[in-house]
């Protein structure tokens, strides 16, 4: 060890999508994301500097951008004024080494203080670990980890102030009703945390910045189809998987912090490239060329995107995302997703249908921990009729949809795919075979699919009779549910009723039905 005075300390966000998802108001929703992307750069580093000159010196800085860690160079800017600098920030990691810990003390009483002031309600993390040993950064990386997840279990999870019976409070927080904000609607009485949402978003927006750009349409109505027709809109949830394994990978057997944190930093960078800003460029070029009325992303950090657009268009554009961030990986890197979906109408609570895509994306991931997976790609989506406030699961079971198709894989990587038959012999389905399916679908016509799914719901038997009325009604058209033997009446049955649920929207080509 070098020196025992170093530390390095830990900054963790906590609750982030509570935080996030407090409220259904999306200018709200937008504005507590940016208070996290941007919560250090708002209260960590002005604390720093109020504590020393030069504050905590950043390499994320412009000035700094090229600046490569070392502990040379660590020395060297301590030299200069600095009271740390940031080690590594990205992925919800935020590390920084402090001269010592009575440097740490004194920032982040500060810290504390103007994150309450600025935030109310945001709460963050922080650990520390003593004797820094610029040769072992995967031990101490180790160390504060597990000093870390102590810590997490003592964590308070109560608001910063409780109500009284006489004061008003927000009913979805419980929070008291503080102040007075201006909203479309007129005038709102709202909470402090709300209120500081609201804000956040405003300067974000009024600054000009590219997020103007990336956010996109600001009213719903202007995404859907056609205003007192159709006003189906989508919420797409994509997550990126296993990356706490990528993480680890991309350090590998190196050790020393000089090594590791450059390869953290590049990984950084990577993920930022890859899972957002190339990702938004497909998103955009694909709705563009179906002549699509736009989108508005919600949340774009890290490996994880929450957007909105016409319900139409959903499904394709999740899956190009999907299938253009594998193409992108290196040589045995997989980048891989999931994504849920939720369809709503445009004045339903845009909460629920977030709450619900993302529990569509979760059940992806489920079914690759089921059957070991770590490079697939999935998609599962939920039309949203009804139903809110309670989870997918529990509405699946009460429509009876539990055990159909869904999710549905899009990517699924040679190592993945060869780990058990079941893919391939269609317990589970791949978009491939939704896309040889919704061929025959259209073969068959609109009218006899929609009475396929309903003898579906009856019964197998009536499913079966129906099938078997349909092709024999369309004997010139030879159409084969089965699609060559590849599945069993059960399989298909499973498929059609999910794939009927959306044929409108998504999978119907004729003009009657694609048309608006």
């Amino acid at each position: 060890m070098e020196n025992n005075r170093y530390i390095l300390a830990m900054y963790d966000i906590r609750g982030k999508q509570e935080f996030i998802y407090r409220t259904g108001k999306i200018k709200a929703i937008m504005g507590a994301s940016y208070m996290i992307r941007d919560c250090f750069e708002d209260y960590l580093y002005p604390a720093a500097k109020a504590c020393s000159s030069k504050g905590i010196f950043s390499y994320k800085k412009k000035e700094n951008e090229d600046a490569e860690f070392t502990p040379g160079s660590f020395k060297r800017h301590l030299e200069e004024g600095y009271i740390g600098e940031v080690v590594y920030d990205g992925g919800g990691n935020f590390f920084v080494l402090y001269r010592d810990a009575d440097a740490y003390r004194t920032v982040n009483r500060k810290f504390y203080r103007s994150l309450l002031e600025g935030t109310y309600s945001l709460r963050v993390l922080t650990t520390y670990i003593e004797g820094v040993d610029f040769d072992d950064f995967t031990g101490d990386r180790n160390r504060l980890y597990e000093k870390h997840h102590r810590r997490e279990r003592q964590e308070t999870m109560l608001p910063p102030v409780n109500t009284l019976p006489i004061v008003q409070t927000d009913y979805q927080t419980s929070l008291p009703l503080a102040e007075i904000c201006n909203v479309p609607e007129g005038k709102e009485k709202v909470s402090r945390e709300l209120a500081k949402k609201y804000k956040k978003y405003d300067d974000v927006d009024g600054n000009g910045t590219g997020d103007r750009e990336i956010q996109g349409k600001r009213k719903l109505d202007d995404l859907i189809t056609k205003k007192g027709e159709e006003s189906l809109l989508a919420v797409v949830y994509i997550d990126g998987n296993n990356m706490g394994a990528q993480v680890q990978k991309c350090i590998g057997s190196q050790t020393s912090y000089e090594t590791c944190v450059k390869a953290l930093r590049e990984f950084s960078d990577d993920i930022q490239k890859n899972y957002i800003d190339d990702r938004i460029e497909d998103v955009n070029r694909l709705l563009r060329e179906k002549g699509a009325q736009g989108r508005r992303f919600i949340v774009y950090a890290g490996d994880e995107v929450t957007f909105i657009c016409n319900a139409r268009q959903a499904y394709d554009v999740a899956k190009e995302y999907l299938t253009e961030l594998y193409k992108s990986s290196p040589e045995g890197a997989p980048r891989t997703s999931c994504a849920g979906i939720a369809v709503f109408h445009s004045h339903a609570p845009f909460a629920d249908a977030y709450r619900i895509a993302e529990e569509c994306c979760e059940s992806g991931k489920k079914l690759m921990k089921e059957l070991k997976m770590t490079d697939a790609s999935l998609i599962d989506f939920h039309y949203c009729q009804g139903a809110f406030g309670t989870s997918l699961d529990a509405i699946r079971r009460d429509e009876g949809t539990e055990t159909l198709s869904r999710p549905w894989f899009v990517v699924c990587d040679e190592k993945d795919r060869g780990k058990g038959e079941t893919l391939v012999a269609h317990t589970y389905f791949s978009d491939d075979t939704v896309q040889k399916m919704r061929r025959v679908l259209n073969d068959a016509g609109r009218g006899n699919i929609k009475d396929l799914a309903m003898s579906a719901k009856r019964s197998a038997a009536d499913f079966l009779a129906e099938k078997e009325r349909i092709t024999a009604h369309n004997a010139e058209k030879e159409i084969d549910f089965s699609l060559g033997g590849e599945l069993d009446d059960d399989q298909q049955l499973r498929l059609i009723s999910d794939m009927v649920l959306v044929y409108d929207i998504w999978f119907d080509d004729t003009k009657e039905g694609r048309e608006g």
